[in-house]
């Protein structure tokens, strides 16, 4: 059975892969250092568990023993504070995917998926964005990302170890109730969380030029992200590569869309605030993903119904 090492395995993300991962035959270890991991997402579930720092590089080196692949989701991920304290994001997540290649390369580990982002490309005005399109992150957390890539990548040619980044578009849903989005800057959560403390949602800008003035997002529900990583892994253990994939679902929503799926979800009337536009929030973002079908054959299956109902019934879930 091959083992696999989940850098910040008890994140949001990283709860549904391990499962993921599990549920397709492999053996399990998690690292995180519970900074943004919870507890409830592991305990009396997963029994190899590596509470250490990824900025420790002997932790990693150790944690490394006995394993085949390592799949790396740690990451500081909120972009506002990424411009407020660039150091922190630099230090955490460059920092952090440096110790882990080093701690890989002492080990002999030749297989790694990394966790990257969609703010790592330019803006621009295209239908759907694809790999090739021009990278130019807009904060320090896009560009610690791409750095991150193109680290794993130098290194993966280098070092002979075999490189998938995928990067992610808008994460929602979840697949088990404790494992929820616990993030305070992922749109879904940040609604439940204005409504719990009694207060209407925002919406920034709604004179944009789309469909209904609001910006156009792709969302995926987490348990498709969670099987791109697996079809990510099968594909570097078989073969050499070094590639990056987009992971989205290739269609867009609108926030007005989003707030009224959510209405509808908690069967609950919403009144969203129209606020002022954020800065460097564009227009749209869409994921083009016919890359990943077509080299890893695979296609997310969940409909946004899905995924604002499971995200609800988790917020409910963890609330009691």
């Amino acid at each position: 059975m091959a083992r696999v090492l989940i850098v910040g395995g008890a994140g949001y993300i990283g709860a549904h892969v391990a499962q993921a991962l599990v549920d397709n035959g492999y053996s399990v270890r998690i690292f995180d250092d519970f900074s943004n991991g919870l507890r409830r997402r592991v305990d009396g579930k997963f029994d190899d568990v590596v509470v250490a720092d990824v900025l420790d590089r002997d932790a990693l080196v150790k944690a490394l023993d006995g394993i085949d692949s390592v799949i790396h989701l740690a990451a500081k991920k909120a972009v506002e504070e990424s411009v407020a304290n660039p150091l922190k994001y630099y230090e955490n997540n460059v920092g952090g995917t440096l110790n882990l290649l080093a701690a890989m390369t002492v080990k002999n580990v030749k297989k790694l998926v990394f966790s990257s982002t969609a703010a790592v490309y330019a803006p621009n005005d295209k239908s759907s964005i694809e790999e090739s399109d021009p990278v130019e992150p807009l904060s320090p957390y896009g560009a610690t990302k791409l750095i991150s890539e193109e680290l794993i990548k130098n290194v993966g040619i280098a070092e002979g170890i075999s490189t998938i980044s995928l990067r992610y578009f808008n994460v929602a849903g979840s697949s088990r109730i404790e494992f929820g989005d616990n993030s305070k800057d992922n749109l879904v959560p940040k609604v439940f969380a204005a409504i719990k403390r009694g207060n209407e949602p925002e919406i920034y800008g709604d004179d944009y030029p789309t469909k209904d003035g609001t910006c156009i997002r792709d969302y995926i529900h987490v348990g498709d992200l969670a099987d791109s990583h697996i079809a990510a892994l099968k594909k570097v253990e078989n073969s050499m590569v070094h590639e990056v994939y987009n992971v989205g679902s290739g269609s867009g929503y609108s926030v007005q869309e989003m707030m009224d799926q959510i209405s509808e979800s908690m069967n609950k009337k919403l009144h969203p605030i129209h606020a002022p536009r954020r800065a460097g929030d564009i227009p749209q973002l869409i994921a083009s993903i016919s890359k990943i079908e077509r080299d890893l054959g695979w296609k997310p299956k969940r409909t946004l119904k899905e995924m604002i109902d499971s995200a609800w019934q988790s917020e409910v879930g963890n609330s009691q």
